[in-house]
C-alpha cells in the first residue's frame, strides 16, 4: 500500500494525481509514504506533514518529493536521515525510485531533466476536474521567491499536447478544465504564442459543456495580451475570474520584491476586466510584513484591497527563504508585527468580501455542483468562479439554476430554482 499525500497549488495537485495514476500502473507489494509537499510559503507545512506521517508510520519508508529545497532536505535529514527525497521534476521517475527504497536504498533524486507533465496516466481527485499542466517554471526571479530555484526557468507545452490532453478530459466526463503552471501569464512567450491563444485553441478542438479555469498570471505578462483575452472571455465556456497576484498596494515594495509590475498596471488590469464584464471576480495575492515595509506601504496594500474587491485574497506573512535576495535585504518585520498586519488584511478582506458578495442576493444563477460542502452542503461554481453553497440531493457535475438568499464572504448562499442534468 502506498499512502500518498499532496499539498499546496493545483499545479502541485496534478502532479499527485500523476503520482497516483503511475503508481496504480504498479503492482506494488510494499508499503511506503509518498508526500507531494509545497514551500512557496515556507518549510513549516511540509515539516508538519513529514512528522506527522513519521508518527503514523514511525517504520515505513517515506518518499518527500514536490517543491524541495536544499534547505528543506537539510530539515529532513534531522528528522530521519533516512527519508528519501525527489525533485518536482522526478513524477515519472516515482515507481522506479520507490522501488530502490524497498531495495533498502535512500535515493536523493534531484535531477532537473524531465518531460512535459503531459499523457501521464492520472488518478483525479474530483472526477469532474481536469488539472492541465501547461508549462513549467516562469520568466521571473521575485526576491522572495524560491520557486524559480526549484521549477527553473520557463518552459511551454507544446499546444498540440495541451489541447490534446484537455480534449481528453472533456470527452472523459470533466466539466472543469484547469489550465495550471507557475505563472500562466507568461505560456507560451518562449514559443512565440500566449495564453489567450491557447484557449482558443482548446475552445475551438474540445466541444461539450464544460468550463475553462485560466492560472494565476503576474500583471506584468497579462498586460501584453489582455485584449486578446477578453475575446476568449466573450464565450460562455470560460470562467469570468482571473487570478491576478499583486503582492503589495506600494509601488517602493513591487521594486524590492523585483515584481516588475506597478501598482497603476495592476489597477489597469482590474478596470480593463470590470468594464469589460458586468459580472467579472479577480482573486489576489497580497505579502505583509515584507522588509522595509513602513506603516504607509502596508495601508496603501489594504486601500488597493478596499478598492479592487477582490473575491479572494490570498494572504501570506512575509517568510525568509534562504538563497533568495530577500532574506539577506535590511529592515526586516517583527513576526508581532507581521501577524498584527496579517489579522488586519484578513479583516479588510472579509468585509469587503461580504460588501461584493451581498449584492447577489435575489440574483439568479447558474452554478456548476463541483464539491461536497461543509454543514451537509454542496459548492457550485457561477459562470465567474464565484462559490454558492446550496442543500439538496444533488450529485457531482449537476447544473442547477439558484437564487441567492444569503452572503458571506467567502461564498455565496443559494437556493435551487430548477435542476438540469
Amino acid at each position: 500500500m502506498i499512502h500518498l499525500v499532496s499539498q499546496g497549488c493545483s499545479a502541485n495537485m496534478s502532479e499527485g494525481e500523476q503520482i497516483a495514476g503511475l503508481l496504480a500502473g504498479n503492482n506494488f507489494e510494499f508499503e511506503a509514504v509518498v508526500l507531494n509537499i509545497c514551500t512557496v510559503k515556507g518549510d513549516s507545512s511540509a515539516l508538519k506533514a513529514v512528522r506527522n506521517a513519521k508518527k503514523d508510520h514511525p517504520e515505513i519508508p517515506m518518499l518527500v518529493t514536490g517543491c524541495v529545497t536544499s534547505e528543506l532536505i537539510a530539515a529532513l535529514r534531522k528528522i530521519d536521515q533516512k527519508i528519501s527525497v525527489a525533485s518536482t521534476h522526478a513524477v515519472e521517475r516515482i515507481p522506479s525510485i520507490l522501488k530502490k527504497m524497498m531495495d533498502g536504498e535512500t535515493v536523493l533524486d534531484l535531477q532537473k531533466e524531465h518531460s512535459p507533465k503531459l499523457g501521464l496516466p492520472k488518478i483525479r481527485k474530483n472526477p469532474i476536474v481536469g488539472i492541465v499542466s501547461i508549462a513549467e517554471g516562469c520568466m521571473d526571479a521575485c526576491s522572495f521567491c524560491s520557486t524559480r530555484m526549484v521549477k527553473g526557468r520557463l518552459q511551454s507545452y507544446a499546444p498540440e499536447q495541451i489541447v490534446k490532453e484537455a480534449k481528453m478530459l472533456v470527452e472523459d466526463g470533466c466539466k472543469e478544465i484547469w489550465l495550471t503552471a507557475q505563472d500562466a501569464s507568461c505560456y507560451g512567450f518562449d514559443l512565440g504564442t500566449d495564453l489567450a491563444e491557447l484557449v482558443k485553441q482548446i475552445l475551438e478542438k474540445a466541444k461539450g459543456d464544460y468550463r475553462i479555469r485560466m492560472g494565476m498570471g503576474n500583471p506584468r505578462h497579462t498586460l501584453n495580451y489582455a485584449e486578446k483575452l477578453v475575446e476568449v472571455y466573450k464565450d460562455e465556456r470560460v470562467f469570468k475570474f482571473l487570478h491576478l497576484p499583486v503582492q503589495s498596494g506600494s509601488d517602493k515594495i513591487l521594486q524590492a520584491m523585483k515584481r516588475k509590475h506597478s501598482v497603476s498596471d495592476y489597477k489597469k488590469l482590474v478596470d480593463y476586466f470590470y468594464s469589460q464584464f458586468g459580472d467579472f471576480a479577480i482573486s489576489t495575492d497580497i505579502i505583509v510584513g515584507f522588509p522595509g515595509e513602513a506603516e504607509e506601504d502596508f495601508q496603501k496594500s489594504l486601500d488597493l484591497v478596499k478598492w479592487s474587491r477582490p473575491t479572494g485574497c490570498n494572504r501570506t506573512r512575509f517568510v525568509p527563504r534562504k538563497g533568495t535576495v530577500a532574506a539577506a535585504l535590511p529592515s526586516q518585520i517583527p513576526s508581532v508585527e507581521k501577524y498584527r498586519r496579517s489579522a488586519e488584511l484578513t479583516k479588510v478582506f472579509t468585509e469587503s468580501a461580504l460588501r461584493s458578495n451581498s449584492e447577489y442576493i435575489g440574483k439568479e444563477l447558474s452554478i456548476l455542483i463541483d464539491e461536497c460542502g461543509k454543514r451537509e452542503s454542496w459548492i457550485g461554481r457561477a459562470n465567474n468562479y464565484k462559490p454558492v453553497a446550496v442543500r439538496g440531493q444533488y450529485r457531482i457535475g449537476d447544473r442547477i439554476c439558484a437564487e441567492i438568499k444569503s452572503a458571506e464572504p467567502f461564498a455565496l448562499i443559494g437556493e435551487e430554482i430548477c435542476l438540469t442534468r
